[in-house]
């Protein structure tokens, strides 16, 4: 009766282990390296932006630059891109001498974000002068993953709705058609809601993205992902701060499976605490790493210039979404 209260005491035990998590401590790890080491496993890798942010684009533009980088990395998938300017795009990226005006229209005139801040265009830029260092050897695309609407044409509201409806499902059929057709690798980029695991029904978005469509849609198709959701150290409210985050070096990766990290809420951390509170969905559940950008209070939002798209159909155009 003895051995067996024991046994039975172990057993509990051990379940009781298995349903909690283990705490290992999580080892914050060089950004560029983390996404180099992914692509030696996964086809796709995919970032989970914080729009606008400085410290995320300077790190993206490191990261493009990087020789290893361009060695393994076919094209670069950006949500900030009008496929209605995919061919001057690829003229601009393969270092032809295109006008900026004509090229800065797939970062401008897109479905959302209002008015672009320059960082985006210098992300394409340093694509493109990334390959023209590299002269005959392997060479990058960058493909415009936002539908094609001509804002010349756009007079109401009513004009956008097939475009603006259908965004995640254009985003996935460029991916599909041109890179998992052709067995390339690439390096996704769009907002965390486009990509995040988890969040459920799109109504809970007006219907404006569908979250949750993009990745599984790949992985249909034959792809290995690999999401990486970009954040901070805002674990619940606005002023809830977690302070393991302190001696992190920004910006780093860190795996979220079976660690603290990854039991943190995810909508905060990706939202600064602005957001996401009352939603339970943990980092582990949302995506396999976090890309640590620093505490919340040093990020840096760029804007636009008013002067680069007043008088401009994007500065002119009022349906972001």
């Amino acid at each position: 009766m003895k051995v067996h209260s024991i046994q039975t005491l172990s057993a509990l035990l051990f379940a009781f282990a298995s349903l909690c998590p283990a705490q290992v401590d999580p080892i914050p790890k060089n950004a560029t390296a983390v996404v180099l080491q992914a692509f030696e496993t996964h086809d796709i890798v995919m970032l989970g932006e914080i729009h606008n942010n400085k410290q995320e684009y300077e790190w993206l533009q490191s990261l493009v630059a990087n020789p290893e980088f361009a060695d393994r990395v076919d094209d670069v998938v950006m949500e900030l891109g009008n496929s209605l300017y995919q061919k001057t795009v690829d003229r601009y990226i393969a270092g032809e001498a295109v006008p900026i005006e004509e090229v800065q229209r797939a970062w401008r005139n897109t479905l959302g974000l209002g008015d672009p801040p320059p960082l985006y265009g210098d992300l394409y830029k340093t694509v493109r002068e990334t390959n023209m260092r590299r002269h005959s050897r392997h060479q990058m695309r960058v493909l415009c993953g936002d539908p094609y609407i001509n804002w010349d044409k756009v007079k109401t509201q009513h004009d956008i709705g097939p475009f603006l409806g259908h965004r995640d499902q254009w985003y996935a059929q460029v991916v599909k058609d041109e890179v998992l057709a052709k067995h390339h690798r690439a390096f996704l980029i769009a907002g965390s809601t486009h990509f995040i695991r988890g969040l459920g029904h799109p109504k809970r978005h007006n219907g404006l993205s569908n979250p949750g469509y993009i990745e599984p849609e790949l992985r249909g198709a034959g792809a290995k992902t690999f999401l990486i959701l970009a954040g901070t150290n805002a674990v619940k409210g606005y002023d809830d701060l977690d302070h393991r985050f302190d001696s992190w070096p920004a910006p780093s990766i860190v795996l979220v499976n079976r660690n603290w990290v990854g039991e943190l809420l995810a909508i905060p951390v990706i939202s600064g605490g602005t957001q996401g509170i009352a939603l339970p969905l943990k980092l582990k559940d949302a995506a396999d790493a976090l890309l640590y950008l620093g505490p919340r209070d040093s990020l840096i939002e760029v804007e636009a210039p008013r002067e680069e798209v007043d008088g401009t159909p994007y500065g002119r155009k009022s349906y972001d979404a």
